[in-house]
């Protein structure tokens, strides 16, 4: 069997979904070097399932990971149990991993158990604040927003320590519409006639509508950004922390890099946007575990 195991080379697969679909990332290293990478998208987790039990039949040292993609986490300056219970932390109910010996992530034991039970295969897990602390290089008065479709999730540092976490829903419930709002009766519209007529000119009004709709909600996202923001320094601020000196922005859905702007001119702090690749960043961690 050992000497079996010698003639593979790890798969590393990292996944995790992005509202109604899985993004993924198999990949395979030679020391320092990817031999072997393959991004899939699928449109449910029975087409995700089928995808990993074919690579690990080809390869039994494969070794599955995403991240927790929920509130039900955060981080403790600290590994002390007392801490947890000093911030109101029920430590009955979360389970937590020390790094350092300085500070720790944590989740509830529900959220492991839930992925648990819909990942049965699941080799590794982290927090969406780890991947974060993973790619971090300023430690100081710095605050990190990790923007998804779903979630933005803020880490703030002070003395090279994450000592602030909170996570902000992106999206929100819209009210339900009626089937009848908005619709004409079909019996007052003369279809034949107009319809030659009117049809080029539709398309061009579609095509400007959707491309002006698709510029405000990326503006609506840029200021929900911004709220997130201010909420989080709102709330650090209350317990007398030092002033943050700089916002970077992990950007994974497109974010207009003219958001530096304006929280330059709301907030009068410098900040960056940085692309920033779950997949491949959940594989790095991955890498260092194997």
């Amino acid at each position: 069997m050992f000497i079996k195991s010698l003639l593979f080379k790890p798969n590393l697969i990292a996944f995790y979904k992005e509202e109604d679909q899985y993004k993924l990332l198999n990949e395979q290293y030679k020391k320092n070097r990817v031999i072997f990478s393959e991004t899939k998208e699928f449109k449910n987790k029975k087409e995700l399932t089928e995808y990993i039990d074919l690579v690990i039949e080809d390869n039994p040292q494969t070794y599955i990971s995403t991240f927790i993609d929920s509130p039900n986490q955060g981080v403790v300056p600290s590994c002390n149990k007392q801490k947890y219970k000093e911030f109101g932390i029920d430590i009955e109910n979360i389970k937590f991993l020390c790094i350092k010996n300085k500070y720790s992530f944590y989740t509830t034991i529900y959220e492991l158990v839930e992925l648990k039970k819909t990942y049965a295969k699941l080799d590794f897990l982290y927090s969406a604040f780890a991947l974060i602390d993973f790619t971090s290089t300023l430690r100081h008065n710095t605050l990190y927003i990790l923007t998804t479709k779903e979630f933005s999730y803020v880490l703030i540092y002070n003395n090279h320590i994450p000592v602030f976490s909170d996570t902000f829903p992106i999206t929100e419930e819209s009210g339900e519409t009626s089937e009848e709002e908005g619709i004409e009766d079909i019996s007052d519209i003369d279809i034949v006639e107009d319809f030659d007529e009117t049809l080029d000119e539709d398309i061009e009004n579609i095509d400007e509508e959707e491309e002006e709709k698709e510029n405000i909600e990326n503006l609506n996202f840029e200021y929900k950004i911004i709220e997130h923001i201010k909420a989080a320094l709102q709330e650090y601020y209350e317990n007398g922390s030092d002033f943050v000196e700089k916002i970077f922005i992990f950007d994974t859905i497109g974010i207009e890099n003219t958001i530096t702007d304006m929280i330059m001119d709301e907030l009068f702090i410098e900040s960056s946007v940085d692309k920033f690749d779950i997949l491949k960043t959940i594989n790095k961690i991955s890498r260092e575990n194997v």
